[in-house]
């Protein structure tokens, strides 16, 4: 009864599922408890399965919940990218080409400036990727 109660409420339709059960094995006695001799207890059980997944639905999401929120406070892996900088900070350049990109955005925001530098070293690895492979064929 409760393996039954179990699959027949985490079906996406349970009332579908419970009159297909009925209507192909109606006559097996296993499931005799879902012809009204046994209603009562069928409906307890099915309730007490109810409340079961409820409160394991609860634990999964406060832990869900917690592990996020420790998560959610992690930045980006770049550590220099982690550090929080004012208007007037100086930002520590890897490569030339960072000192550049800088160069044309003196007065941008510094996400951007950021973020032109990682374009910027990304185009740097792409090419240099692409003569390795090109030297290698």
């Amino acid at each position: 009864m409760r393996r039954t109660a179990t699959h027949i409420l985490s079906s996406p339709n349970p009332g579908q599922l419970e009159m297909r059960i009925l209507a192909n094995h109606g006559g097996d006695k296993r499931f005799a408890f879902l012809r009204g001799r046994w209603a009562r207890t069928w409906k307890l059980e099915k309730e007490k399965v109810m409340t079961e997944n409820a409160k394991k639905q609860t634990q999964t999401e406060e832990r869900a919940g917690a592990s996020l929120g420790v998560l959610a406070d992690y930045g980006d892996s770049d550590e220099e990218d982690e550090v929080e900088l004012g208007e007037n900070a100086v930002l520590p350049l890897e490569t030339k080409e960072d000192e550049a990109v800088v160069g044309h955005c003196v007065n941008a925001n510094t996400d951007t400036v950021i973020k032109e530098a990682r374009r910027a070293r990304a185009r740097e690895w792409a090419e240099k990727r692409r003569a390795l492979t090109a030297s290698q064929s």
